[in-house]
């Protein structure tokens, strides 16, 4: 029975050794080789687990970087571009060059060169002139009156029922402007406008110029006769383009006496104000 034993122990002892071809498919079935694939799978593993988080970070990162630049460049151009826009308005609107008087009262382009309004105490009490902007550079012989064709005129002050009243201009009398255009280089409009109307209850009004450099008038029947009243330079009460420009007139760099008379068909105003407008340099 002890040498029946022995060969059965060994033969044991070879079947873990080799296979008969000498592969080790056996040992891989039995689990020998296990630990090889499994630390094949390990390693990948890792791998995979490594270039999962190297791939996220970079993208990541990149994604954020470009988000961060579109808004930087978004907000300087839209904000910066508006601001430097809107303050070139501002500048061009307010400092109308050499003229100091600031924006015109009836609306014409340039700045006030003058603005006067007549005053008076009451209905045919005596008209004066109240000096209300003086924008020239030069304003130190600057003056405005009214005068008659007959000794002992005495300007009259008008139309309170209808209006606020003003001076009244007809064919016995004219107003005269002393003003200096020295200071100004070039003057490219100057108008010419009376807040007012025609002081006839049938017929519409015009006025008209003077000076030593040449005359002009507004078209006639341009100033309406009726109230409240308006300005007309800029445009007459049929709202027909400019009407009170003196640019040819009115000459850069010297003393300027502007007499202004009412015009047809009615040939008489009530002039409540009067104002020049220059755009100059």
């Amino acid at each position: 029975m002890r040498f029946a034993l022995v060969p059965l122990v060994l033969a044991v002892g070879c079947a873990h050794a080799t296979s008969d071809d000498g592969s080790y498919s056996r040992d891989a079935d039995t689990g020998n080789e296990d630990p090889g694939p499994v630390d094949t799978a390990r390693d990948d593993t890792k791998r995979g687990d490594t270039l999962a988080t190297d791939d996220t970070a970079v993208g990541d990162t990149s994604m954020a970087t470009d988000t961060g630049s579109g808004a930087a460049d978004t907000g300087t151009k839209d904000t910066g571009t508006v601001v430097v826009d809107t303050g070139t308005v501002v500048m061009d609107t307010s400092t109308g060059g050499p003229i100091k008087g600031g924006p015109c009262s009836s609306g014409a382009s340039g700045a006030t060169a003058f603005r006067i309004r007549w005053a008076g105490s009451g209905s045919g009490s005596t008209a004066y002139p109240v000096y209300e902007v003086t924008g020239l550079p030069d304003s130190s012989g600057f003056k405005v009156g009214a005068y008659g064709y007959s000794i002992g005129y005495t300007p009259t002050f008008e139309d309170i029922y209808l209006g606020v009243g003003g001076l009244r201009l007809d064919g016995s009398n004219f107003v005269d402007v002393d003003l200096s255009t020295v200071g100004i280089g070039s003057i490219s409009r100057a108008t010419l406008s009376i807040f007012g109307r025609s002081f006839n209850t049938t017929s519409s009004g015009s006025y008209n110029w003077q000076t030593f450099d040449g005359t002009g008038s507004t078209p006639t029947g341009a100033i309406s006769n009726s109230a409240p009243y308006q300005w007309y330079g800029p445009l007459g009460y049929l709202g027909s383009g400019p009407i009170g420009d003196v640019t040819a007139v009115i000459k850069t760099g010297k003393s300027i006496k502007l007499r202004i008379k009412a015009g047809g068909p009615s040939g008489s105003l009530i002039v409540n104000r009067i104002e020049l407008c220059l755009q100059a340099t």
